[in-house]
């Protein structure tokens, strides 16, 4: 389940940090992020979780930057990325990777309420090794602090 979160966690970053300087209306506080992700996995109820995340001041700067590292590093499995801003609200499409390696399929919506606050509604489905998983997610993210505590 750990790689289920680790390609989620990474469609999420995608999402976040493409829109972050393109579309100068919405922006975001660097430091400590808490999302409570909640929602259903494989047709269950998942259990919520509460989880950290660090936006550094680089980052918020220019996470265009990071996106392209993210990308470089992903190697282009992406088929389609398609990313609509309207207003507060912008719409992620996204299908990467391939049928002998596996698929992921990701649409979600993110709501910029603030600069502390952002709330995202996201399904997926990855495919790999025969194995079909499904998720509908609610994330609801918000700044906590201005510097990010790391853990040892």
């Amino acid at each position: 389940m750990s790689s289920v979160r680790t390609i989620l966690a990474c469609g999420l970053l995608l999402a976040v940090f493409i829109p972050y300087r393109a579309y100068a209306a919405i922006e975001l506080e660097p430091g400590m992020w808490q999302d409570t992700e909640t929602g259903i996995e494989n047709g269950q109820p998942a259990k919520p979780e509460v989880t950290s995340d660090c936006i550094s001041a680089e980052d918020a700067k220019d996470p265009v930057k990071s996106l392209a590292k993210m990308q470089a590093e992903g190697a282009g499995q992406c088929k389609t990325l398609d990313i609509k801003p309207n207003g507060n609200v912008i719409t992620l499409n996204m299908q990467c990777g391939d049928d002998k390696q596996g698929m992921m399929e990701l649409s979600g919506t993110f709501t910029f309420v603030d600069r502390k606050h952002y709330m995202t509604s996201m399904k997926s489905t990855i495919s790999f090794g025969g194995q079909t998983m499904t998720a509908d997610k609610q994330v609801d993210s918000k700044w906590v602090a201005a510097e990010c505590k790391k853990e040892k």
